[in-house]
């Protein structure tokens, strides 16, 4: 199961009542997992410790899964020992990150013994490391993994080291996350965003949480800024990893029959695509109306077309265009596939399932 889920942070200012109020916002929007942090630097350490207990407890009480952020000080801090994590647990967290400060014996020797989720750090994560908590004798069952997220700009992961990270993990089966930024309300303070990814740091948070589906590397997205706005929730919250969805602006002139083949199938690419289109395996079986002809335009990358009666049998045949193709008078363009979301082609593979979105200038 994909999992979404938010940030939280104690000891930094927000009042308490201010971070409830937004973990029950994400409740109703179907996020379940909680990430938090006892080493922020900005943080004032005697008010975390007061108030992260209160915290906790409300936050497992709402349903989180909650995995804390944990240096060995912190540790210390919580009345925790490196050999002895069951104040931790019995205070409600389901997972602790580990990064700095624990050798892969003390990973391996906490997924046994500590009755917790471990989590490694993905970003940093490396063969030789894996390999050495694994023999170690590492609970297998107990390893998670999730990457960093990035407050300083141009500090952020580029995709292929991303994607190099996210298989390794994939290859022992260890669970991966990883973090999107709220552009509505930055985290201080920088400002600038949490995101795991650089390119994701001037992105709206659906659009990067689009990407994180897409290329089917994660096992769940973590808004990285603690208190996103209430549409930022909505809009990844709505989100189907097993569909790419492509928010498009329609022709003018497309018909109503058009706009049934647009928007009331759920597309899915042929296992045989051609090389410069993806088409729809569905539309010409669902198309039951004459679909007449218009002038044809030139079709630019991004461009959904729809077959008129004049291409026959194909009338209703779908596809997105993925390379510049001239004008056929068989073919009408329905729709534009918006500039930003154009990378998201390269994600629609062979069978992949797709669905179209018109685009609202109100969610921009």
């Amino acid at each position: 199961m994909f999992e979404k889920g938010l940030s939280a942070f104690v000891g930094m200012g927000t009042s308490l009542e201010t971070i409830y109020a937004y973990l029950e916002c994400g409740r109703r929007y179907g996020y379940t997992r909680l990430f938090t942090s006892l080493h922020i630097p900005e943080a004032n350490a005697a008010v975390l410790v007061h108030e992260f207990h209160q915290f906790v407890t409300r936050a497992v009480n709402l349903g989180y899964s909650i995995t804390a952020d944990m240096s060995p000080r912190a540790c210390a801090m919580l009345g925790a020992q490196l050999s002895d994590f069951s104040a931790l647990k019995k205070l409600g967290l389901s997972a602790i990150r580990l990064d700095d400060g624990y050798s892969p014996e003390q990973i391996a020797a906490l997924s046994v013994t500590s009755g917790l989720d471990i989590e490694i750090n993905a970003s940093t994560i490396t063969p030789a490391t894996l390999q050495q908590i694994y023999a170690a004798k590492a609970d297998v069952t107990r390893l998670r993994a999730c990457h960093n997220y990035y407050p300083r700009p141009e500090t952020g992961l580029a995709f292929a080291l991303f994607a190099e990270r996210c298989k390794l993990l994939r290859d022992y089966q260890i669970p991966v996350l990883a973090f999107i930024p709220s552009r509505r309300c930055p985290r201080g303070p920088i400002f600038a965003g949490l995101p795991t990814l650089e390119k994701h740091r001037l992105l709206s948070p659906q659009l990067a949480a689009k990407e994180l589906l897409a290329c089917q590397l994660l096992d769940g997205v973590l808004f990285g800024d603690p208190l996103a706005a209430e549409e930022e929730l909505a809009s990844v919250a709505r989100l189907d990893p097993e569909c790419i969805e492509l928010q498009v602006r329609v022709a003018a002139e497309a018909s109503a029959a058009e706009r049934e083949l647009l928007f009331a199938v759920l597309h899915a690419n042929r296992t045989d695509p051609g090389e410069w289109v993806i088409r729809s395996q569905q539309a010409r079986s669902f198309c039951q109306t004459v679909i007449p002809a218009r002038p044809g335009m030139p079709r630019q990358p991004g461009a959904v077309t729809i077959d008129n009666q004049d291409y026959l049998r194909y009338m209703g045949e779908l596809q997105v265009v993925r390379a510049t193709l001239p004008a056929d008078p068989r073919v009408n363009v329905a729709a534009h596939v918006i500039p930003e979301e154009l990378f998201l082609l390269d994600y629609i593979r062979p069978g992949g399932a797709f669905r179209f979105k018109e685009w609202n200038t109100h969610e921009a």
